[in-house]
């Protein structure tokens, strides 16, 4: 993928253009359509994704908890925490993300500790409701 895409994205906003450039190697690009479910709860969680564009639906036990756009993060409880996923995600609109599987983003977390500090707070901020 293209290292310049991630400078509009968030999460890796603050990164150099070389430690952007790293996480371009590790990640890919998907394109889900609109009333697709990008995670299911409950199922192992083997990546992460950061939505780029489109908006999608965040729901728990079959109840909307909440919706997610540009720069939203999906993923990051399963693969960094549990193991599992604990909500299903699912397409409002066609959604362009950033996928990165969890080896990669293992590997991303000992070369750019900043990524996994700003992955933490999100979790213990979701966690916490």
């Amino acid at each position: 993928m293209d290292p310049a895409s991630l400078r509009d994205v968030p999460l890796f906003a603050g990164l150099s253009r070389r430690a952007r450039k790293i996480v371009a190697q590790h990640a890919d690009e998907v394109e889900v359509a609109a009333g697709t479910e990008i995670v299911s709860e409950g199922a192992l969680a083997h990546e992460l994704f950061v939505i780029v564009e489109g908006t999608a639906e965040v729901s728990e036990d079959g109840t909307k908890i909440n919706e997610l756009g540009p720069g939203g993060v999906v993923g990051e409880i399963g693969v960094l925490k549990t193991h599992k996923r604990t909500a299903t995600v699912t397409a409002i609109t066609p959604v362009k993300a950033i996928v990165v599987y969890g080896p990669e983003l293992t590997a991303l977390g000992e070369t750019m500790p900043e990524v996994f500090t700003e992955l933490e707070s999100l979790i213990e901020e979701r966690l916490s409701r």
